[in-house]
């Protein structure tokens, strides 16, 4: 019983990590940047307070809410601004290969097997492109096997219709076939 060694076909686990850290990272910086500016407004807004020598008539949450709506609003727009330029790379390191992928198999669906996948070295999406290769050459070697035989019949057939005692319907019959069968393979690009 064969057993079967599990791939990674879709995103490989270096570029899942690299996201991830990319993700924490930006969350990590993105709350430093509230704190930071957080303290900042709200540092600048007590030192106002306390300088003016008399108190708001506003309750101590209050008096500290537009500095912390304004820090909230420009973080979550440096977050959002980052993970869009994030996620166009994630798009972009996906896409390409992917087009290049549907270009290739569209030629497989064709019937040509011998121009393979090509995919650049450090393109996602590697291992499946090298399994659909090792595929496209294995149906493009059994397709050159069935030709030499449909060859190897045809030769026969035009012995048999050299020999006059050869049924000439049964031998119709047999070329007709075979005309059919050689058809049938030069829809490969073989």
């Amino acid at each position: 019983m064969k057993t079967y060694k599990r791939r990674t076909y879709y995103i490989k686990n270096s570029a899942q990590g690299k996201f991830i850290f990319r993700f924490v990272l930006t969350s990590f910086i993105g709350a430093i940047l509230a704190v930071s500016a957080f303290n900042y407004l709200a540092y600048k807004k007590i030192d106002s307070v306390l300088y003016s020598m008399r108190m708001p008539k506003v309750s101590p949450g209050g008096l500290l809410w537009n500095e912390m709506m304004y820090t909230n609003i420009f973080v979550a727009v440096f977050i959002l601004i980052v993970f869009a330029i994030a996620a166009r790379g994630l798009y972009n390191r996906v896409h390409g290969p992917l087009v290049k992928l549907t270009r290739d198999i569209g030629k497989m669906a064709d019937g040509d097997l011998q121009s393979g996948v090509t995919l650049r070295r450090n393109d996602e999406f590697r291992d499946f492109a090298e399994e659909l290769d090792e595929m496209g050459r294995n149906l493009n070697e059994r397709f050159r096997r069935i030709s030499a035989m449909v060859d190897a019949v045809i030769v026969e057939t035009d012995k048999l219709g050299r020999d006059p005692g050869g049924d000439e319907a049964v031998l119709a019959e047999v070329r007709q076939r075979v005309a059919a069968l050689e058809d049938a393979i030069h829809t490969f690009k073989v």
